[in-house]
């Protein structure tokens, strides 16, 4: 009798384990890292020493990277009123945190500096790089066809 009543409370809860967390929400996570350390990740992920922002002009010696792609669908796509087409149906949002030589972390959330530093691990070997330590000043770059700045950074 307490099992079938265990069993309804169950049905009607819908007690799920844990790993339904993450497929709880319909955004999709890609992470790119070479930290090893889970509990270092996780703490990174909730508390981070600086914000990219507010570091223009100083020099960092990267050791450790990690990247995080976010895609989710938009809840009204852009569609070509003219021809039906839909010309975007996701949102794409991204965060960038790095860890210096001296264990400090700086984050961004800027689409313009995680690009970059993409691009850079992805067309050099990004791990050799980031043995020996990836040195690069903070900087701010002209957005084209407009008045803003993006967050970037430049190799030393």
């Amino acid at each position: 009798m307490e099992e079938e009543k265990a069993m309804q409370v169950t049905k009607e809860n819908k007690v799920m384990n844990f790993g339904d967390f993450r497929n709880s929400n319909s955004t999709a996570v890609r992470t790119f890292s070479n930290i090893k350390d889970s509990k270092k990740l996780f703490n990174l992920e909730t508390k981070v020493d600086c914000i990219l922002n507010d570091c223009v002009g100083e020099k960092i010696r990267v050791k450790e990277v990690l990247i995080k792609r976010f895609e989710k669908p938009l809840k009204n796509p852009i569609i070509d009123e003219e021809t039906g087409e839909i010309l975007r149906d996701t949102e794409i949002s991204v965060s960038c945190i790095l860890i210096d030589d001296t264990g400090k972390s700086y984050a961004t959330g800027s689409k313009t500096f995680t690009f970059n530093m993409i691009k850079l691990l992805g067309d050099y070997d990004g791990e050799a790089l980031l043995n020996e330590g990836i040195e690069i000043e903070i900087i701010k770059v002209p957005v084209q066809n407009s008045g803003n700045k993006a967050l970037s950074f430049k190799l030393i």
